[in-house]
């Protein structure tokens, strides 16, 4: 197969997704030529560090390209902490590494977003990656330095965060997490490789709850506050090609072409949030606030959004209506929704159908999966209202008890 190249954005020349080589040789090409880079930091998964060739097989090719491995870091923990990213960036410095190559998953790209933007910063330190959380933002705030240092990524995971320049890390000492984000047109992310023979090595709940993180991006598109016709489409067709793809999965985890089509979902799925700059809501907003109590990131859209999505249905129906009637008209999904749901057409709306495919992945629906109880809903409502993607969902979450109304649902 031929490499295929695409823009993210078609409207400017950068990022780019490749697909089509072999993951060494679109790396090692894109990173010597397109990024014009040589002394690469790998971030590589722990699973394919263990399972795979893949750190050797890359060296060599890089090498080869004319490019030096500067360091290697296998794995980080879920949701980013702190505490493991501040002797990443320490190596990187005494090694003078001039980029980031992901290899693996969420956390790993998280990282590497978080640490282009900490590098320009000068972040050394717990109390200085909060004070560029407080700093960071839309405009960049005062005293904001760009990121220099880029990087690519090829991912395992469909949760599809290598497409935007908003990083999520946490401070675990505080179990809160923080989102950073570099408005700069050169920010961080550069190329995408997609290449479905790498996402084998992903635990197979792993796979198909990130790919429901990506369908909840497409649903939160379409159903947003301000939606908007060309990110709606975009996201239309993420889910056409995210759902069938994701139940294909789960029935042959080997299935390569449907692994493909998932990614490339995946990379529909952001398009509403990057290129349209839409504002996402409630299951991306409390969700970020789930993940430090134990849940991990992907999931938690399993947990959240049906609930976000029969909440704000009293001002969002006929939104919702578009995506339920996507699900509808696609045969894969239709026989799941009336075999394993029993639903009907005409009666069920969005946030049941999501609940029967989630179901069908054998996916977590319910914090108490988690160990999570009601004595928790409070903490979790009060440190939600200061998400900025809870401030932005189609009913406005003002108060706690509003929150709370959501999670309640969920236990």
């Amino acid at each position: 197969m031929a490499e295929h190249v695409e823009r993210f954005n078609p409207a400017k020349e950068l990022p780019i997704i490749s697909y089509g080589l072999p993951y060494e040789d679109a790396i090692a090409q894109h990173l010597t030529t397109t990024l014009k880079r040589t002394r690469p930091y790998l971030l590589v998964s722990g699973s394919l560090s263990r399972d795979t060739d893949v750190v050797d097989r890359l060296t060599k090719r890089l090498k080869a390209a004319g490019a030096e491995v500067a360091a290697v870091t296998t794995g980080i923990r879920s949701h980013t902490l702190y505490e493991d990213l501040l002797p990443i960036l320490a190596e990187f410095r005494s090694t003078k590494a001039d980029s980031f190559v992901v290899v693996g998953g969420g956390s790993l790209v998280d990282g590497a977003k978080v640490m282009s933007y900490a590098l320009a910063n000068g972040v050394d330190s717990h109390e200085s990656f909060e004070s560029l959380a407080e700093r960071s933002g839309t405009n960049g705030g005062p005293n904001i330095k760009h990121s220099e240092i880029p990087y690519m990524c090829a991912t395992t995971t469909l949760s599809a965060g290598e497409y935007s320049t908003f990083g999520g890390a946490t401070n675990e000492r505080t179990h809160h997490k923080q989102l950073f984000y570099d408005p700069s047109e050169n920010a961080g992310h550069r190329v995408i490789v997609i290449d479905p023979r790498l996402t084998l090595t992903a635990p197979p709940s792993v796979w198909l709850s990130t790919g429901m993180r990506a369908v909840d991006h497409c649903v939160e598109t379409v159903c947003a506050k301000d939606p908007k016709p060309e990110a709606t489409a975009a996201a239309l067709q993420g889910i056409r090609q995210l759902i069938p793809a994701l139940l294909r999965s789960k029935k042959d985890a080997n299935d390569l072409d449907a692994r493909l089509q998932a990614q490339l979902g995946a990379g529909q799925s952001m398009k509403g949030v990057v290129v349209y700059d839409v504002a996402l809501g409630g299951s991306h907003g409390i969700g970020h606030q789930l993940g430090p109590q134990g849940v991990p990131h992907a999931e938690t859209t399993c947990v959240l959004l049906p609930a976000v999505l029969k909440y704000n249905a009293r001002v969002n129906k006929d939104q919702q209506k578009l995506v339920l009637d996507t699900l509808w008209d696609e045969p894969i999904v239709a026989e799941t929704l009336v075999k394993q749901g029993k639903l009907d057409r005409e009666t069920a709306d969005l946030g049941d159908a999501l609940d029967v495919i989630i179901r069908a992945l054998d996916l977590p629906r319910k914090l108490s999966h988690y160990g999570i109880g009601r004595n928790k809903l409070d903490s979790i409502a009060t440190i939600s209202l200061s998400d900025w993607m809870v401030k932005t969902n189609p009913v406005p979450l003002d108060t706690k008890e509003k929150i709370l109304e959501i999670l309640e649902q969920c236990l």
